[in-house]
Parts: structure tokens; C-alpha cells; sequence
């Protein structure tokens, strides 16, 4: 294979579209030309067990042809070979004509020969499928493409497998002349897939390489013990497919299913395939291949028991059922090895460690084959008392996988859980739900069904949300990456502390600002000193961003600092906010209000002095909330006031107080109505946090005063009354 080429993303795309299209197709002309209709084939000639299990096999014996690939084809692109290998194949799937006008002996050889031949023309370039993928996709959605694959080549099956059935309805009275048309239709559908698969921009080659460097290179992977363990689980796995495929002749020789319906049972098999995928899809690139591959294999071994010693039985429909349940399995330990297979390729000969695994499963392949058959007649030319034929056969299957469970014990895969772990966490439907989410995001594409899925991720605080969450600060997009900072703010995640830090203390990161924010939630020592740090720097609007958060966690080392900047002349509006909120939080004995009040009365915008008086109401939890008075003055300065003056009712203020307000607001005089909150003011006093808001009022007297302000004090007095009267009731109550 030549070096490795980069395929550009708008070539990826391309090169995906394209292997999904040629999957596609190919799934649909591989069903008409292999597997279960070669079977009905030779089992109509009368073939023998033995001549199934090789049947059963050869498509995997004859991968032993990759073994010869890189010699017999140095320097050939990929997709050329497969091109030229899947033309003639097709053609030679022509041969199976000749079957009808020999003897039923000599027909089976004839099938079996020429299916031998269609499978060492398929192995030439078929094992190089992980190539082309791991060409196309970037290592972190391998997974996820994967599952497209394995989905849409088996919905295609499945088509296939409803057209045979409707085939073979049609020509009942004729099998084997559907059988040869369904055939006849595969070869179109073929050459079909061969067009369709060179237009993939794949330009790897097939390097060039001499039988004994072959050899040599097979040993190395041998020796290696992962690699060695990963090809042993892949052939073990793979080979599960092989014997359940002895299914076929069970149903038709023992159960007495007809060949039409056995296409049925085959569709509901890849039905159960396509759910497998599309289920196991969100949790392969999150968990890893591991966890699923050692569940999958003990759950085989236990359904291979009920294909041992089920008898034939008027209700058929169970091994329509226990097909579903098989193949979901199945299917679930073909997926997650071929997304192993695809990352444990090494970069530098990708050919090489496909065709090794070709070989050593070309091997294996025949022999579970071969003994597969062989079990079958060994129960019946010994007369051997078991429930049925295949007893034997379904039991070596339940074998093999409990090899494969003890085998995936043993593999290393990087950022894979255990079993344990992973039941642990999709037995939580609170997990399931979070997944769910997590693989929607990735597919989504409609920003506010996204933005609806981020908040619910926001507000989880399962481990499996922090995980994407800690992602997604990976990511560059300005929008997505500020929303999902802030939400560490509303939903801390002590886990994410350190990122959180490393985003606040880069001078030139986009989302600082954001970090900073976050971090006011994180009471922590290395919260803390972060801030010190950000707060030592010069530039007064993050100074004032670093103490707004420095002041929620409870550190008031910068107080001194933060009223004189407060006392400092032209700075933006943003950063005077922030300060007055860092403030008040510190000073809980309410001084913060002579800031405000200073700040106010230089009525620099009616926002800005609105935003100042909502923050101080704010921490004196002062009801009903002043930014629901400021929203109807807002809309309407008559519609405003006459809402605070519903709240003065309870002052129990004379006609002549009322009067003067009225006439106030009326003319619009604000400084008659700030005065006349002055002096009720002068009448009392209290005690902290609130005798600082009485003395700012009383020694408020700007002459100019707008709406805004004069709400504001107008409210203040009233909030400040109301307490007077709850402080002499608390007083008389205690003197009685």
C-alpha cells in the first residue's frame, strides 16, 4: 500500500455518500447470489450437511486470496480492484445454469464450485472494506459510521430477502426457476455496485509485497498478543454467523418450513440486525466495543439453548422470534467487531492486517463450517438420541461464544468500560435518557431542537452529561461553547473546575469572560487564586468580572480595591455593574447603597440606574420585585406609578400625602416626590443592613430626577416604612 493520503472533508462526505450508496446496492445484489439462496440451491440438488457447512463457510474460507492480493496486485488502487473483481463475479454467477441439465450429484458440485469461485472473486478486495472506512472517517465517528453501514446493508438484505419471498410465492410450483431469476437479478444488481464503488475517492493501493514478506508480516501480528487475541475474538465472532446459519436447513428439514417463508425468517433475522445497530450506535464511540462485545457473546450462549433442544412444534412463529433475538446479537458482535477492526488497522499497512485476519479467519471459517455439518449427520449416522438433528451444531455455537466471552475479558481497548461499568450505567434509565440526548446532539441539525437538547444537558448532573459537557468546551463555535460555560454557573460541576480555570486564565480566549463568570460558583483554594490572579491585572472590566465571582464564593480580598475603582471616573457602564453586584454581595451591612446612589444620580442612562436599583433590591429581597414596577413604567410612565401606588396602600398615607404625589406625578415634578420621600425618611431609623438605604435616601437631593429614580425612591421609602412598622411591633412584642 502506498503511503497513507488525506482526504479533504468535502472528500469524505463524498467518499461516505458513496460507500453508503455502492453498500446499499451491493447488499441488495450479494442476497440474490449468496448465502440462503446458494442453500435453497443445493439443497434442492439433494446436498448434504457437510456440503452446507462448506456452503456455509466458503465465503469466508476463500479470503485465503487476500493472503496473495499485495502479490498478485502491487500498486493497484483499491477501488479499481474491487471494480474489476465485482464485474466478474457477477459474470461468473452465469454458470449456475448449467446446474439443471446435470444429475443431482454432479449439480451440487457444480454450485459448490462456481459459489467457490464467487467467493474467492469477492474475498479479492471485500476484506479491504475497513480500508476504504478508516480513509473516509475521522477516528471519533468510526463508530456511529459503522452503524449507517451495518443498517443500511442490512435493510437492503432485508428488501432483497422480501423480494425472494415474493419470487419464490409467485413461481411455488416452479422453485427452481425463481431461484435462477432472483439469481439473474443479483447480476445486475452486481455490476450495479461494481460502478458505483470506483466512484469513491480513495486513492490507497495495494503495496506491493513478496510472498515471504507476506509471511512474514502474518507472524508479526501473530506474535503480537493483542493483536493476535483481537483476530482470534473477530474469527470467533464472525464465525457465530456461519453456524447460525445451519438455522436454514433446521427449519426446512426438521420444522418443515417452506422455502419462500425460510426468506422470511431471514428479514425478521436482519430486521433484528437493523434495530441491534441502531440501538448499540449511540454507546460504541462513548463506551467503547468491549463492553458490548462480552454481553452479546454470554447472552448467545445462553438463546444457543433453546435452538439445542427446541422440538418442531405447530407454533412456528417462536423461531421467527428467537431469529430476531439471535441476529440482534449477532449483529451487535459483527458491528462492534468491525468498528474494532477499523481502529486496531495500523496506519502504515492497513492491507496487511486485514488480509491476516482474512487468512486466520479462512481457516477457522471452514473448520466451524465443516464441523458444523459434520455434528449434524454425527447425531443421525449414530443414531444418537438429541431433540433434532442440530442439536450438535447449535451447541458448538453456544461453545463459541462462551470462548468469545472469556476471550473479551482479556482485550485492551482504550476508553472502554468494563461490562460491570457499562450495565451500571445503562441500567439507569436517567443514563439512558442523557445518551439519548448526547447522540441527538450529534445528529441534530435544527439549531433549536439543539438548543433545547443543550438545556436539558445543561441541568443533568449524571457523569455521562459532564463527560459531553467537558467536549463540548473543545469546541470552537462561539455560540454553542458560551452557552455551555455560563450553564457551569446555574449547574456547577466540580469536575470541570480545572477546565473552567484554564479557559479564565487565557488572556485570549473569546469565552474568558464567561470562565470567569462560571467559576463565582466553585468555592474552592484553586478557584479562589485564580481569580486573585485575573483580578491583579489591569484592564478594570475584567478586574470587575474576576470580583463579581470572587464575591460569590466568599473572598473579600479585593473589597478595598473594588469601592476605590467604584470612586473612578469613566468607566463603561458593564464594568460599574459588575462592581456595584461584587458590592453588595460583600458588604452585607448594606453600605453598597451610597455606591449606587452616587452612580444614579449622575443619570447617565434610566437603564443603567434601573439595572443599579433592581441589583440592590435584589439582595434585600425586597417583595414585590422592583423590575415588574420598572416594566410598567417602561411601557407607560402613568401605567408605572399607578402600580406603585396600589403598593402605597399599605403606608396608610393621609389625603393630603396621596395629594401631593398625585400632583407630583402628575406635572411631572420628581424632585417634589423624592422630597417628600426625604423627609418620611428623616422620621425614623433603622437598623442594618437597612439604615444605609434611609441615610442615602435623606442624603439624596439632585435637582434634576428622572422617572426612573424617582420610582425607585418612592419604592425604597416604602419598603424601608414598611419594616419600621415590623421593627416597633418586634419591639413592643418583646417589651410586653
Amino acid at each position: 500500500m502506498s503511503s497513507y493520503h488525506f482526504l479533504s472533508k468535502a472528500d469524505k462526505q463524498k467518499g461516505q455518500k458513496g460507500y453508503l450508496t455502492y453498500t446499499f446496492i451491493n447488499g441488495l445484489g450479494y442476497s440474490f447470489m449468496a448465502e440462503t439462496i446458494i442453500y435453497l440451491l443445493a439443497m434442492h440438488f439433494g446436498a448434504g450437511n457437510i456440503q452446507l457447512g462448506y456452503i456455509s463457510s466458503a465465503v469466508y474460507l476463500t479470503g485465503l486470496i487476500t493472503f496473495f492480493v499485495p502479490v498478485i496486485f502491487p500498486n493497484v488502487k483499491i477501488v479499481n480492484l474491487f471494480f474489476v473483481a465485482w464485474l466478474i463475479r457477477g459474470i461468473v454467477c452465469i454458470l449456475y445454469g448449467i446446474a439443471p441439465s446435470l444429475s443431482d450429484k454432479n449439480a451440487v458440485l457444480v454450485i459448490i464450485l462456481v459459489y467457490t469461485l464467487y467467493c474467492v472473486l469477492r474475498n479479492t478486495a471485500y476484506p479491504l472494506n475497513p480500508v476504504i472506512q478508516s480513509v473516509i472517517t475521522k477516528p471519533s465517528e468510526r463508530g456511529h459510521f459503522s452503524s449507517r453501514v451495518i443498517i443500511i446493508l442490512y435493510t437492503s438484505m432485508m428488501l432483497s430477502r422480501l423480494a425472494s419471498f415474493g419470487g419464490l410465492s409467485l413461481f411455488s410450483g416452479n422453485e427452481l426457476t425463481g431461484l435462477f431469476l432472483l439469481i439473474a437479478l443479483g447480476i445486475i444488481l452486481n455490476t450495479m455496485a461494481s460502478f458505483a464503488i470506483k466512484k469513491i475517492p480513495v486513492n490507497e493501493t495495494v503495496k506491493p509485497r513478496s510472498l515471504k514478506q507476506a509471511l512474514k508480516i502474518f507472524t508479526r501480528y501473530l506474535k503480537n498478543p493483542q493483536q493476535f487475541l483481537f483476530i482470534l475474538l473477530y474469527c470467533g465472532g464472525m464465525s457465530l454467523i456461519v453456524l447460525f446459519n445451519f438455522a436454514i436447513p433446521f427449519l426446512t428439514k426438521v420444522v418443515g418450513i417452506h422455502s419462500n417463508m425460510i426468506f422470511i425468517f431471514t428479514m425478521i433475522n436482519f430486521l433484528g440486525v437493523v434495530v441491534s445497530s441502531r440501538l448499540v450506535r449511540p454507546f460504541l464511540d462513548r463506551f467503547g466495543s468491549k463492553p458490548l462485545l462480552t454481553l452479546a457473546s454470554l447472552i448467545i450462549f445462553f438463546l444457543s439453548f433453546f435452538w439445542i433442544l427446541t422440538m418442531d412444534n405447530d407454533f412456528k412463529i417462536i423461531y421467527y422470534i428467537f431469529g430476531f433475538i439471535s441476529m440482534f446479537f449477532i449483529g451487535m458482535i459483527r458491528l462492534v467487531l468491525e468498528r474494532l477492526m477499523v481502529n486496531f488497522i495500523p496506519e502504515d499497512d492497513r492491507v496487511g492486517f486485514s488480509s491476516s485476519i482474512a487468512v486466520v479467519f479462512s481457516v477457522i471459517s471452514l473448520l466451524v463450517g465443516l464441523a458444523g455439518g459434520w455434528l449434524a449427520d454425527l447425531s443421525v449416522n449414530f443414531d444418537i438420541s438429541f431433540p433434532h438433528e442440530y442439536s450438535l451444531t447449535f451447541g458448538f455455537m453456544g461453545l463459541l461464544a462462551l470462548v468469545n466471552f472469556i476471550m473479551s475479558l482479556f482485550l485492551k481497548e482504550s476508553g472502554s468500560l468494563t461490562a460491570n461499568q457499562f450495565l451500571t450505567v445503562v441500567s439507569n434509565p436517567r443514563n439512558l435518557k442523557t445518551i439519548h440526548n448526547i447522540d441527538m446532539l450529534k445528529r441534530v441539525n435544527d439549531n433549536v431542537r439543539k438548543q433545547t437538547i443543550l438545556i436539558e444537558l445543561e441541568s443533568d448532573t449524571s457523569h455521562l452529561a459532564t463527560q459531553e459537557i467537558r467536549n463540548r468546551l473543545q469546541l470552537a463555535t462561539m455560540r454553542d461553547k458560551e452557552m455551555t460555560i455560563r450553564s457551569l454557573f446555574s449547574n456547577p460541576r466540580p469536575a470541570l473546575e480545572e477546565d473552567l480555570i484554564k479557559e479564565a486564565l487565557d488572556r485570549y480566549s473569546w469565552w474568558r469572560q464567561s470562565a470567569i463568570f462560571a467559576l463565582g460558583a466553585y468555592p474552592t483554594t484553586k478557584t479562589k487564586s485564580a481569580l486573585r490572579k485575573i483580578f491583579k491585572e489591569k484592564y478594570p472590566y475584567m478586574k470587575s468580572v474576576a470580583s463579581k465571582s470572587m464575591a460569590r464564593i466568599g473572598d473579600l480580598s479585593c473589597h478595598d480595591e473594588v469601592a476605590n475603582l467604584l470612586e473612578t471616573e469613566g468607566l463603561d457602564a458593564r464594568t460599574y455593574i459588575n462592581l456595584v453586584i461584587a458590592i453588595s454581595l460583600m458588604e452585607k451591612d448594606g453600605h453598597y447603597w451610597k455606591h449606587i446612589f452616587r452612580l444614579a444620580s449622575e443619570e447617565l442612562s434610566y437603564r443603567f440606574i434601573q439595572s443599579l436599583m433592581i441589583i440592590g433590591s435584589l439582595r434585600q429581597n425586597f417583595q414585590p420585585p422592583i423590575d415588574t414596577l420598572f416594566y410598567e413604567l417602561n411601557l407607560s410612565e402613568k401605567g408605572g406609578f399607578d402600580a406603585l401606588f396600589e403598593e402605597l396602600a399599605d403606608l396608610d398615607l393621609s389625603d393630603e400625602d396621596f395629594s401631593l404625589l398625585a400632583d407630583g406625578i402628575e406635572n411631572k415634578d420628581y424632585y417634589s416626590i423624592v422630597s417628600w420621600c426625604r423627609h418620611r425618611c428623616k422620621g425614623f431609623e433603622l437598623l442594618e443592613p437597612y439604615e444605609y438605604l434611609r441615610k442615602s435616601i435623606v442624603s439624596y437631593k439632585k435637582r434634576h430626577i428622572s422617572p426612573s429614580m424617582a420610582m425607585a425612591v418612592m419604592y425604597l421609602t416604602m419598603q424601608l416604612e414598611l419594616l419600621y412598622k415590623k421593627q416597633l411591633s418586634a419591639v413592643r412584642y418583646t417589651a410586653e
